[in-house]
């Protein structure tokens, strides 16, 4: 059985800066609802990188009652009790890690482009964002690089839209295990959604692994299986697949 279905935000539930798919958002709603009395129904929940804002209003979006990790698992937000727990592996000398990574990504990154963003509102990460695809990758050598001589138990991981500088202990397959060991699930009763080549880890790791047609090469290649349908009608699709492996007729 799977219990618990975790969907990626961006490339998946949306893609970035794009108005949402309310009536697909409607349906996850649905679900969500019925998951709570159904146990045939997996709890829906989020492991995405956005920070704990952002998630918090994703999650009342779809009305989940099922944890949501924010920034990849350095946070955890329960919407029914309003509540936070950080990851116990953010360490005061990971977020003195974090401050120099930030101070370098204000004052030699962001000023040399108009369009890339500071990443504000993360703890556990360090990034930067912007709405033209590719324009933050092309500071990953240079963010690298400063990583390397100066914090080199982070890691970067980059998207068509961001760099996110995390610590190499909070990765999502670490954060899924985390989740797991808190709510008394084994990693083969979760299923997650992914679609960038951060995330092909934790798809490989779980249960039941899903990329969207629109996910990337590494996360493709990890899923279990590849959707037909891409963003958020391949995350439909994926939690269709949940119901049937849980005995489900697709139609209900």
């Amino acid at each position: 059985m799977i219990r618990l279905f975790l969907s990626d935000i961006d490339g998946c539930l949306s893609e970035p800066y794009t108005a949402y798919d309310l009536d697909g958002f409607a349906q996850l709603r649905r679900w969500a609802g019925r998951a709570e009395t159904d146990p045939r129904y997996p709890r829906l929940g989020i492991c995405s990188g956005r920070a704990y804002a952002y998630v918090e209003a994703v999650a009342q979006a779809l009305g989940l009652r099922a944890p949501a990790l924010f920034e990849s698992g350095g946070g955890r937000f329960d919407l029914e009790g309003a509540r936070i727990t950080w990851n116990p592996a953010l360490t005061p000398e990971v977020e003195r890690d974090l401050d120099a990574v930030r101070a370098f990504l204000l004052e030699a990154v962001v000023p040399r482009s108009e369009t890339v963003l500071f990443d504000y509102g993360k703890r556990s990460q360090a990034g930067i964002v912007g709405p033209v695809p590719g324009e933050c990758e092309r500071h990953l050598p240079d963010v690298e690089a400063f990583v390397a001589a100066h914090a080199p138990d982070l890691v970067a991981y980059h998207t068509p839209y961001s760099v996110d500088v995390v610590p190499a202990a909070l990765t999502k397959v670490l954060a899924l295990q985390w989740l797991a060991d808190a709510d008394g699930l084994d990693l083969a009763e979760i299923a997650f959604i992914g679609d960038t080549n951060g995330d092909a880890p934790a798809i490989a790791a779980c249960g039941l692994g899903f990329a969207p047609a629109n996910g990337a090469r590494p996360a493709r290649e990890a899923a279990d299986v590849v959707t037909e349908g891409a963003v958020l009608d391949g995350v439909l699709e994926a939690y269709r697949v949940c119901l049937r492996r849980n005995g489900l007729d697709v139609a209900a």
